[in-house]
Formats: C-alpha cells, structure tokens, sequence
C-alpha cells in the first residue's frame, strides 16, 4: 500500500485546493501543505502509511495554527465600511420636513437622504439636527439629537 500512498496524497491535494477555489476563506488551504509534504515522504522507500498520515496531521495543524492568524489579518484588512455603514451614529440636518408616512430629506456627510424618524409620533422639521439609528432599505432611521 506505502507504494500508491502518493496518489492519495495528490487526490487530497487536488480536493483541497477545489474546496479552496469554491469557498475562498481559507478553509483548505492547510490540507494542501500537509498532503504535499506527505506526497513527498511517501516517495522514501519503506515509509509506513501510518507515518505519513501522522506528518500530514502534524504539518497541517502546525500551518493552520501558525499561518491563518497572519492570513486572515492579510485578507481582512482590505474591508472598508460602505457609506451606509459609515452614515450610522453621524449627525444629519432636516433640509425637508417630514415624518413616517411622508420622509423627510436630511443631508449627512454630503449627501441627501431620506429619512424617517423612529418614534412615529415625532415630526422632522428643517433645521432639526438628528442622529442616525440606523438604515432601512434606502431610508435612514432617526431620532431629534435632544430627545
């Protein structure tokens, strides 16, 4: 069996990298390093299988424990908040009166929204400096800076 143990090894290898491809998250990626290496170590003559799963075991745990913090900080630290993201806690003023059948227009961070307010019975006027709950579909969700 130690003579065909390479073929095993490159079959979890391919498996791997597909499960890598479809899911991106570093998922896999260990495996292919510890099936690699035991690819390898099972080209030594007289080599047990038992031996090249323990190395695969180890190398693959010894990758992932040292390797995905590195990694994950690498890929996450790209992440930018979009402008709904960045829009809530943010101060907006009323530029259109309004309430929560009729939203009104407020204007935050260079840009005009709509907006309703969270507690039905509040009426936006113009002028009126309000907080950003949070966001709804297209409308933001607000509350008087006072109340």
């Amino acid at each position: 069996m130690e003579t065909w143990m390479w073929v095993i090894w490159l079959a979890i290898m391919v498996a791997a990298v597909v499960i890598e491809a479809i899911t991106v998250d570093l998922i896999s990626v260990w495996f292919v390093v510890g099936a690699f290496v035991s690819m390898l170590i099972s080209f030594i003559p007289n080599v047990p299988w038992w031996v090249q799963i323990v190395i695969f075991a180890v190398v693959s745990g010894a990758t992932l424990v040292l390797l995905r913090p590195f990694a994950k900080r690498f890929m996450d630290r790209d992440l930018v908040k979009t402008n709904v993201d960045e829009v809530v806690g943010k101060k907006a003023v009323v530029t259109i009166d309004g309430n929560v059948v009729d939203p009104a227009e407020v204007f935050v961070d260079g840009k005009r929204w709509s907006a309703v307010p969270a507690n039905a019975e509040v009426k936006l006027e113009k002028g009126d400096i309000v907080v950003v709950l949070s966001v709804a579909g297209v409308k933001l969700i607000v509350e008087k800076e006072n109340e």
